[in-house]
Parts: structure tokens; C-alpha cells; sequence
């Protein structure tokens, strides 16, 4: 698996992995079929409260990279996606 974040594309170690909720593609505006995407994707987060606690989950952890990341960027530091931003 692959993080993708404004300072670059990283790999997931499969320990983190392991760890991330699963949570379904968001959906693309410019597809085709984006409307019936975005339909699909309301409907599974309205499924079930533990969806959205999920995708929040997912959301942070995410937004959480992207920090870290940008940060070791700016360090000249590598960078190693973590778990950082799950709890």
C-alpha cells in the first residue's frame, strides 16, 4: 500500500497497515459515474455509526501523515508512514 501526501508518496509498513479501518475509496468527481459514487459512499456512511467513526479514524490519521511528512521534508529528513494519528 501506498500514502500518498502533498510531500510525496510513501509505503505503508504492514504493521500500520493492519491497523487502518477499512474504509472505502472516496469517490472521484471527474469520473463518469462520480454521482452514483458519491451516492454509494453517503450510503455506507450512513450505514452504520461505526462507519463514520471509521472514515474520522482514517481522515485523522491521514491528516497526520501529511504533517509529518511535510515536516521531515523540511528537515531533509526521511520519512516513515507510521501508526501516528490512529488513537
Amino acid at each position: 500500500m501506498i500514502l500518498s501526501t502533498s510531500s510525496g508518496d510513501f509505503p505503508i509498513p504492514a504493521e500500520v497497515a493492519r491497523q487502518l479501518p477499512n474504509v472505502p475509496p472516496l469517490p472521484d468527481p471527474a469520473a463518469p459515474n462520480a454521482k452514483l459514487q458519491i451516492e454509494d459512499f453517503r450510503h455506507w456512511l450512513d450505514a452504520s455509526p461505526e462507519h463514520a467513526i471509521n472514515y474520522e479514524r482514517l481522515r485523522r490519521w491521514h491528516l497526520v501523515q501529511d504533517e509529518l511528512a511535510a515536516r521531515a521534508k523540511a528537515a531533509n529528513q526521511p520519512f516513515v508512514v507510521s501508526d501516528d494519528g490512529l488513537e
